[in-house]
């Protein structure tokens, strides 16, 4: 590569004896400018080229040099020092746990984060009570380096305090409360954790959190219905926040693949036992199916989304998008049926999901079910509004009362927003 620093090049190119002194120079002379350099560069590079150079770093660091290594703690990025950190475990004693524990207690963010990612390769009690203070500063890749030290330290105080912030009212400790439990990595905390994104207001970056703590398809056969439509949620609003809150990378992290081959088959099981009264979550697994459907679609035909992306992640990425489209015309016209389905639902976020789906759309024969929605007398303010604007879109609008309809919604916002769509038509 051709970068502004001769040495990180040379440790980043082609050339493995070249690329192995340019390592050995970084670690024994600690060329911070180097080291400066790849930092600044890591957001440009293939994650096969970081690897090699991770690999041939952690190789460079010896009993000899190693501290020098500390010089380098000045400057952080994710990519590497896991790689740094793991190298530097090797050579674990009291001695050098006691210096990371000073690190972590009197060192800088950047110092601290090197120095909690070496704790997640060797238990050292002594650390807890500086990781557990260090798990609530706000450098992110330090929080979590310290939580998942943390977890393999079954550090219960920390667990508790945690779980208890979940119930904040405030939304960002929330989501850092989710984050740690995460990294922690303790799955008894999924229940916390899905409850929690179920009443917050970004929910999507919590969702992504449960993903990472566990295979949120596992849950998807759970024996308690509120477990398994909560954990359907998850999806739902994961497949929101790609790729706006979550990278496109995140399909293979987060098993969309599998979430989307076990939706299929639950639904398909479903039309095989039919009986008389159908499962409640039919219009659910519709509305998940027809959304990623469309979103998936999306991200294939505009290469936008796709075009700086790594090789493994357009291979889920076409699987994804193939497993959706090869299922028969007969399979989705059932998904939309059962999607109507989804409007007679009690549950108010249910609902609202399944009228955003046909508003994007434009569901022309959705007439009916959206004026009966628009029309009912006890109707959830959000939810008549988000029908009339289905309505509006296919421009069926012409059956409702609008003085009537404008009369039964008090939420002044709400009723600007439904005179505005009743207008255009």
């Amino acid at each position: 590569m051709n970068l502004p620093n001769s040495t990180t090049s040379e440790l980043l190119g082609k050339n493995n004896e070249k690329a192995r002194k340019a390592a050995e120079n970084i670690i024994n002379n600690a060329d911070i400018e180097a080291w400066q350099c790849l930092m600044e560069n890591t957001d440009v590079l293939f994650s096969y080229i970081k690897e090699k150079a991770g690999q041939r770093l952690a190789q460079a660091i010896n009993k000899d040099n190693l501290e020098n290594v500390f010089n380098l703690f000045k400057k952080h990025e994710g990519d590497w020092d896991d790689y740094i950190a793991e190298a530097l475990s090797n050579f674990a004693s009291p001695e050098l746990n006691n210096k990371m524990i000073e690190i972590l207690k009197n060192g800088t963010v950047e110092e601290q984060t090197y120095a909690a990612r070496y704790f997640c390769h060797v238990n050292e009690p002594e650390a807890a009570e500086s990781l557990f203070e260090a798990s609530k500063k706000y450098y992110l890749p330090l929080r979590n380096n310290a939580a998942q030290a943390l977890g393999n330290l079954e550090h219960k105080e920390s667990y508790e305090f945690y779980l208890n912030t979940l119930k904040s009212d405030d939304e960002w400790e929330k989501i850092e409360a989710a984050q740690f439990l995460a990294n922690y990595g303790n799955q008894e905390a999924t229940i916390a954790i899905l409850e929690a994104m179920s009443s917050s207001g970004m929910a999507e970056l919590i969702a992504g959190e449960i993903a990472m703590l566990t295979d949120i398809h596992t849950l998807f056969s759970a024996k308690d219905e509120k477990t398994k439509l909560l954990a359907l949620e998850a999806l739902d609003n994961i497949i929101t926040g790609i790729p706006e809150i979550w990278p496109m990378g995140v399909i293979l992290d987060f098993k969309i693949f599998e979430c989307m081959e076990i939706l299929i088959n639950l639904v398909k099981k479903d039309t095989e036992d039919a009986e008389d009264t159908e499962d409640s979550l039919d219009g659910k697994y519709a509305q998940l199916l027809i959304k990623s459907r469309q979103k998936f679609s999306m991200f294939m035909e505009n290469s936008q989304y796709t075009y700086d992306e790594e090789r493994d992640i357009l291979a889920e990425l076409d699987e994804i998008y193939h497993l959706l489209i090869y299922e028969e015309e007969d399979f989705w016209d059932k998904q939309i049926h059962n999607l109507y389905k989804e409007l007679n639902t009690n549950d108010t976020k249910r609902k609202l999901a399944a009228l955003t789906v046909i508003n994007e759309l434009g569901l022309e024969d959705s007439a009916p079910y959206l004026i009966r929605v628009a029309l009912k007398q006890d109707e959830n303010e959000s939810v008549v509004c988000e029908a009339i604007s289905a309505l509006a879109k296919i421009g069926k609008t012409g059956q409702i009362d609008k003085n009537m309809l404008l009369s039964r919604i008090k939420d002044p916002n709400l009723q600007a927003f439904v005179q505005d769509k009743l207008a255009k038509v």
